[in-house]
């Protein structure tokens, strides 16, 4: 295993596809915190799917030969691109007597779609061909356990043309970290932004670039508002044609309006009882807000 302080010096597999934006779980500018230094990964060392996956690399590297017919043997040494030192590979097995590699992975049942006929989720396509291209290796195979109960593999082969994309952006990259240059932000980022910048001060900056922006914001939530009334109208309308009943039925949709229940905490009853204080857990947080300016006239 490396440590954080390693992983921040480099450019490896899992990271890949963050740099390049195609990540669902990291987004450039929170891999771009981390290799910085300003802020920790996510502690996943805990997670038991994460430590299950890692005692289960052995298996499902052992069921692929099995499976298959190839030798397999682990490689623990760090592959580094011949030109640029910061873009590393650890990959999971060499396959003996041959020039190919096995990436092994794990996943739940509710996964299992991604995996069907031919597909393999992005980020593990993206990851390998890395690997490929800096081992200098032109096939993997990767290897998976679906919800401890399917075993699949599948070939994956190197893309030159995909790989010298990933160096390029691999490359800007790099030297956004080095220069401490923030990447352009995206719609996943805000949680990152919070925690970039969780205190303000009492300054109000003037900055004219973003005017158009904050129009445009300002016209979103108009527009979102204006749906939220209609959804809540049609929501009405349709309600009180099923009345009594427990939905309703068209030659295109179905629709049941069936009764749930659900539990709720009293506040006011802790409060009566002078318990709620004690359990109450206090946070801050910063929230947008925006408003026109009174024109002088």
């Amino acid at each position: 295993m490396f440590t954080v302080e390693e992983r921040r010096k480099y450019i490896g597999g899992s990271d890949i596809a963050v740099v390049m934006g195609m990540s669902r779980w990291k987004t450039p500018l929170k891999l771009w915190l981390e290799k910085t230094g300003q802020a920790e990964p996510d502690d996943l060392s805990q997670v038991e799917a994460v430590q299950l996956g890692s005692e289960l690399e052995e298996f499902v590297a052992q069921k692929f030969a099995k499976e298959s017919g190839k030798q397999v043997r682990k490689q623990s040494k760090m592959y580094v691109h011949k030109d640029y030192p910061f873009m590393v590979a650890h990959i999971d097995r060499l396959i003996t007597g041959t020039d190919e590699i096995l990436e092994c992975k794990t996943c739940g049942s509710h996964k299992r779609e991604e995996w069907e006929g031919d597909g393999i989720p992005r980020e593990y396509i993206l990851q390998v061909i890395w690997y490929l291209g800096i081992t200098g290796k032109k096939k993997a195979y990767i290897a998976v356990l679906i919800g401890g109960q399917s075993f699949k593999y599948k070939t994956i082969e190197f893309d030159k043309e995909l790989f010298d994309v990933m160096v390029d952006m691999a490359k800007d990259f790099w030297h956004a970290v080095e220069t401490k240059t923030p990447p352009a932000v995206s719609a996943s980022d805000n949680p990152v932004i919070v925690q970039m910048f969780p205190e303000p001060d009492a300054e109000i900056i003037e900055n004219q670039d973003i005017e158009e922006n904050i129009a445009k914001l300002q016209k979103v939530k108009d527009d979102i508002s204006v749906l939220n009334d209609e959804k809540e109208m049609l929501e009405a309308e349709i309600k009180s044609a099923i009345g009594e009943h427990l939905g309703v039925s068209t030659e295109n949709f179905k629709v049941t309006w069936p009764k749930y229940q659900q539990t709720k905490v009293n506040t006011e009853r802790l409060k009566a009882d002078g318990l709620y204080e004690k359990y109450a857990d206090k946070s801050s947080y910063r929230r947008l807000n925006i408003s026109e300016k009174k024109k002088v006239a």
